[in-house]
């Protein structure tokens, strides 16, 4: 799980929305968590028994690039 901090929240709502459509884009979808200006963001294969794998792992750097 990572937690991303904005000043507003409408800036954790933007980031949300890119981090969906790279989720759609690549039909990985992550658990998300928005708490005001706090989003979390957890990944794991549910295929492969909800375990990380280097699926989550190559999400992980993409949403990190966001």
């Amino acid at each position: 799980m990572r937690e991303f901090l904005f000043d507003a929240y409408l800036d954790g709502l933007e980031f949300v929305q890119r981090v969906a459509e790279l989720a759609e884009l690549v039909q990985h979808h992550p658990h998300i968590t928005i708490d005001y200006t706090a989003v979390r963001i957890s990944l794991q294969t549910h295929d492969a028994g909800n375990v990380v794998t280097e699926k989550d792992l190559e999400m992980a750097a993409a949403i990190n690039k966001l």
